[in-house]
């Protein structure tokens, strides 16, 4: 059974990105994670793997536990 990340909220983490200036689509291009697979996760339709978890909390300076519960 895989692991499910969820955001805890997926707005916030929106906020996250466009405190540090960037778009979705420049953020998930700097931190190496498809836009649509991104949008996707923010949408709650997917869920990212936990390599892709640690990206998307790494890329925002936070703990992954800060973002996302399992």
């Amino acid at each position: 059974m895989a692991l499910t990340l969820k955001f805890r909220n997926s707005d916030k983490v929106k906020e996250d990105i466009a405190m540090h200036g960037e778009s979705i689509a420049g953020f998930s291009r700097r931190i190496e994670v498809n836009y649509s697979l991104m949008i996707e996760y923010l949408n709650g339709k997917k869920f990212p793997s936990p390599p892709t978890a640690k990206k998307i909390a790494d890329g925002l300076d936070v703990k992954i536990v800060d973002i996302f519960f399992a």
